[in-house]
């Protein structure tokens, strides 16, 4: 793992009769993510309860910009589909993503704790 990368977690609860149409554009992002270089990961998982949760990983704070900028089309209709139950961004959040954060009432942010950062014994 990178000291840059970019963590984000979505949960989206999903209208009973659009999950149809949210599965579909979840492909397509999936889709377009795997053609983004700077985007790491980018896997969904789905729940009984009919809710969604994205994790993803980016580079840096300016891949995620360069995400949620090529993908805004297709994530505005997906929150046709679905509420947006949290947003969260772990990481060093950069300038632009700051500003996006906040112009976003959702999204909560997680800095690096200070502490010790080795997984080591």
């Amino acid at each position: 793992m990178d000291k840059e990368s970019i963590f984000v977690r979505v949960r989206f609860d999903v209208r009973e009769e659009r999950h149809e149409e949210f599965e579909k554009l979840v492909v397509a992002l999936r889709q377009q993510a795997d053609d983004e270089p700077g985007t790491r990961s980018y896997r969904w998982f789905s729940a009984e309860d009919g809710s969604y949760l994205v994790i993803e990983e980016y580079a840096d704070s300016a891949a995620a910009m360069a995400h949620m900028e090529r993908a805004a089309a297709l994530l505005e209709r997906l929150t046709e589909c679905a509420a947006v139950g949290a947003v969260e961004l772990h990481g060093p959040i950069g300038p632009e993503l700051r500003e996006w954060v906040g112009s976003n009432p959702q999204p909560t942010t997680f800095t690096d704790f200070p502490g010790r950062q080795s997984t080591e014994d």
